[in-house]
């Protein structure tokens, strides 16, 4: 009996699914006595160990580098052509000249002797002689253009100040001074146009003007002189004095040039070949002068076989332009000298024939 009911179960309840199965014989496991670690993992791993190694060594480089990088990338002079815009209409070249030459300082790297000792333009030498050098320059240019345009028997009031306020003060902030210059300069400009200044005709101020520029040229060749004959043998290639004596003469040179290039078109005319032609030369020499920009200022003796001497090629440029300069004062000054016979020998013949009437 027990037999037959155990036959009648269904089969699912014989089968044994549900049992474990036996264990393989541990001989088929893998042995891992000899696994090495994948050749692509290890290049992974020592690249990222150089790169965080590199990470970190430019990390302090940078540190380090950042302030002198500063430094260099602070010390740009700026002696492009200075371009006035065609839509803008000045009464006087030079004003507009000066007016664009003082924006373009402070819009760019910005007044150096005024920094704070932190600063890296503090560490210059090269910016603030040019700038120290372009105001200096400016003033005096100014005061000349006053003393051809009095008022009252006097300086105009507008140019006298601004040839005061371009004049540097040792402690004094800049900027403002500048700022002041710039509108007093302008507010000359505007009433010369409108007929409320006296305003000096180019041919006027060309002749004044050359006998300025002939004169920064003496004294910043005489400068530079002192420069090259106290050099000293061997060390850098130039000392702070050098550097600044340089960049001294080549701001005074740069102004000169573009001071006489605004006004010569406007003070001669086509008939005077001569004088055209000593005109051309003058803006030359200067131009030569105001173009030099060597990467480092060498003041080195006169057999260095790898460094010039910036200096000496410097103060013989400065005496083309000396020479050139007062060559074209010569050629003018006897043309002015028969215009004014002309002027007054037609004057007296209108007197005469006044005279003559009945």
């Amino acid at each position: 009996m027990a037999a037959a009911a155990a036959v009648k179960l269904p089969r699912a309840y014989e089968e044994r699914e549900h049992v474990p199965a036996p264990a393989d014989d541990p001989t088929h496991f893998i042995s891992l006595d000899y696994a090495e670690p994948s050749p692509i993992m290890i290049g992974f791993q020592k690249g990222w160990r150089t790169l965080k190694r590199t990470l970190k060594i430019g990390l302090v480089a940078a540190a380090v580098g950042a302030y002198p990088a500063a430094v260099v990338l602070s010390s740009y002079v700026d002696d492009k052509p200075i371009g006035i815009p065609a839509e803008q209409s000045w009464a006087v070249p030079g004003i507009a000249v000066a007016i664009h030459k003082i924006a373009r300082e402070l819009e760019g790297a910005g007044w150096a002797a005024n920094r704070p000792s932190w600063h890296p333009q503090a560490r210059l030498t090269a910016l603030p002689a040019w700038q120290s050098g372009t105001a200096d320059a400016l003033s005096q240019h100014v005061q000349l253009i006053s003393e051809l345009a009095p008022y009252e028997g006097a300086p105009d009031s507008d140019l006298a100040a601004a040839s005061r306020l371009l004049t540097e003060v040792p402690g004094e902030p800049m900027r403002p001074r500048l700022t002041a210059a710039a509108e007093a300069l302008n507010r000359f400009d505007t009433r010369a146009s409108r007929g409320l200044a006296m305003r000096p005709m180019p041919e006027e101020i060309m002749t004044r003007e050359l006998a300025l520029f002939a004169g920064w040229a003496s004294e910043d060749r005489a400068a530079l002189s002192d420069r090259i004959n106290a050099r000293q043998e061997g060390g850098w290639p130039a000392s702070k004095e050098d550097i600044a004596a340089f960049y001294r003469a080549k701001a005074h040179a740069h102004v000169a040039h573009e001071m006489f290039a605004a006004n010569v078109d406007k003070a001669f005319t086509l008939s005077d070949t001569a004088v055209l032609v000593a005109a051309d030369r003058v803006e030359a020499a200067w131009e030569r002068a105001a173009e030099m920009k060597p990467i480092l200022v060498s003041n080195q003796s006169d057999s260095a076989v790898l460094t010039p001497n910036h200096l000496a090629s410097m103060a013989y440029f400065l005496l083309e332009a000396e020479e050139a300069s007062r060559h074209l004062i010569e050629l003018m000054e006897p043309a002015a000298e028969d215009e004014v016979i002309e002027e007054t020998s037609v004057a007296q013949t209108d007197a005469d024939a006044e005279i003559a009437l009945p």
